[in-house]
Formats: structure tokens, sequence, C-alpha cells
């Protein structure tokens, strides 16, 4: 058996076409697709899903509440703590499984712990000179296709990654016509991954999910919650992710006063809503069309809010089993969390 757990950054449930995106469809007819999609850990962000998508634990045990971590007591990035628990890839070498990465954001190898695949994608985790980048600085698509192409995928496991369709919304917005061409590129790239995984086809599984979706950000000033919590002082540590913000408590911090500002922070103008998820975190979201930071938006698309949990999520493949991990995501809605136990199950880790 082999199992290829493939991400389409940021690709919307809603996008799958018959003729805008003829390669997934095509899968989708031979396999199964969640009839709602998936749906993304909170924040709605990409490194902390994709760390979960390999480890399979929440982040009330990782930290790793978005793009932030926060570990003992500060923030770090999420791709600079790395996955935080035992991860498919270890296990799989544990048992003298090989595994296979290639990834087109060069983050996700050490946030995924994929640095400790047989092979990894781009190299140690950075670009190679010569590699196409987007506008971003993420390998496009393409590099990855190549890559993948130069690559020996007769494997156990294997995790692809294609990132562009997350680079077009942040640049264009999620609905613009620039986005949806990219759309179609992905699919055509999809497709040829799919071509390089035919020669083992009948062996094989192909789990094809996104981290999350997008939202347009056209309002033209940020929600800047963090510098007014400064001004006031207020005994917390903010960190903006998008439509989505991390407000963790000082160790300081009175009692009961994490409440008391719990209220004022819902309140301050720009905020729609969120939810304390620990003790000492809350996590917030934006107002429609809005995201955190100081002045006019960076992006014209971006996620992290509760309403871009959605993701793409399909099973595929010609191995047997693959029918019946299909027909369960039709009737129990599948999340980040689902995939980890899933695949260990499958490759009896």
């Amino acid at each position: 058996m082999r199992v290829v757990f493939l991400v389409i950054d940021a690709f919307p449930h809603a996008a799958l076409s018959k003729t805008a995106t003829p390669n997934l469809w095509q899968q989708g007819l031979g396999g199964y697709i969640a009839p709602n999609g998936g749906e993304s850990l909170m924040l709605s962000v990409t490194y902390s899903n994709h760390a979960a998508f390999m480890t399979g634990l929440p982040p009330t045990q990782t930290g790793h509440w978005g793009n932030w971590a926060w570990v003992n007591g500060e923030f770090m990035k999420t791709y600079d703590s790395g996955p935080r628990g035992s991860t498919i890839i270890q296990e799989c070498a544990a048992r003298e499984l090989k595994t296979v990465a290639i990834v087109g954001d060069h983050k996700l190898l050490r946030t995924m712990g994929a640095l400790d695949c047989d092979y990894s994608w781009p190299p140690k985790g950075d670009p190679p000179p010569g590699a196409p980048l987007d506008a971003y600085g993420y390998p496009t698509d393409d590099a990855v296709i190549q890559a993948a192409g130069n690559a020996d995928l007769d494997a156990d496991f294997i995790l692809l990654h294609l990132n562009e369709p997350d680079t077009s919304m942040h640049c264009y917005g999620p609905h613009s016509e620039e986005t949806i061409h990219q759309y179609t590129k992905s699919d055509d790239s999809y497709g040829f991954l799919i071509e390089l995984l035919r020669p083992q086809w009948d062996e094989t599984i192909l789990i094809t999910v996104s981290d999350h979706c997008q939202e347009p950000t056209e309002h033209p000033e940020c929600v800047n919650l963090r510098d007014h919590a400064k001004e006031l002082g207020w005994p917390v540590h903010i960190r903006n992710d998008g439509t989505g913000a991390i407000v963790c408590a000082s160790e300081d911090i009175g009692d009961g006063e994490f409440e008391v500002l719990r209220k004022e922070i819902l309140n301050f103008e720009g905020i729609e809503d969120g939810v304390s998820v620990a003790n000492d975190v809350l996590l917030i979201w934006t107002e429609p069309q809005r995201m955190f930071g100081r002045g006019e938006p960076m992006t014209r698309g971006n996620h992290g809010s509760i309403r871009c949990t959605q993701q793409l999520s399909m099973v595929s493949g010609g191995h047997p089993r693959a029918q019946q991990l299909g027909r369960s995501i039709t009737s129990h809605r599948p999340g980040t969390l689902t995939w980890a136990p899933v695949i260990r199950n499958l490759l009896e880790l």
C-alpha cells in the first residue's frame, strides 16, 4: 500500500468544477468527496493545520494556535517550533517504511517534521538556486512537479503540496479573475502529479485536502487591537494572524482580569467574535472584509477567521481500502485531526 497525502493550499471546496478543475473533479467522480468539505482547526491558517495533519494533536497539546505557537509563555513561529509531537514520518521510519515529501511552501518541511523523510524537497528546507518562485518567494507548482518527476515515488508514504492558490488569493483576492485562473492552473498541476502516481495506482490511496480557504480583505483599514492593548497596558500578548488573532494572558495577570479584558476585546471596533480555547488563550476574528494589523491591509485576501475553516476533502486511488475510507468522509465530516489517525491505521503504525 502507498498512502499519498496531497495538500492544495487554501483551495476552496466551492471551487470544484467539472469545467474549471477537471482533474480534481475526475478524482471526485472516481472516489469520494466530503459533501460539505472538511473543517480546519481554529485559527484557519497554514502552519498549525499542517503540523496537526502529521501529528493528529490538537492545539491544546501543542500550543499551535495559528501561524504563531504559544509555547512556555511566549510566542514563536509555528514553523520554528516544529510539530511538537510524534509524526507519521517518524513512525514510518521506526517501521522502516519509505517516506517522501515535496512541498511548495518550503517552511512546511520544518513545520511537519518532513525533513526527517527519506527524501524531501526543497533540499534542507530552502528553495534551491534557480528554482522558480511565486510572488511570496515560495516554489511554484511547476517547481513541485519537476521535483516530483525527479523523485522516486515508490514509497509507503508521500506528502505533496501545491502552494500557488494561497499566494494568488493573498495577492488578488479569492474571487478575482487571476485567482479563478490559478485554480485551473493548479488543477492542471494536480493532474500532472496524478500521472506521476499512475504506475502504482492500484496500490495507492490518495487523500486530497486543503488546509483552509480564504476571504476578501478589502476594507481600507486594519483592526489594530495590538497597539490599543499596548497603549492601555493590558497584561496580554497578541499576535495577528490574518483575519484571526491569538490573545494570550501574561503570567502576572490577576484573577478574573482576563475575563474582564475578554469582554473589552470583543467589543473593540472591527472584531466580530471570539472563543476562549484555554484558560489563558482567546482566539478572535474580524468582521467580514477586515484583517488585523496596522494601516491599510497588505493583502487582498486572507484567512484566520471562523469563516475560512472549510477545507477541500477527497479520497481516491486504486487500492480497495480507498473505497472504505472514501465512504466514511461522506457520512462523517472530516477535519484536520482526522487524517493522522487514518494514515496510521492504513500503514499499521
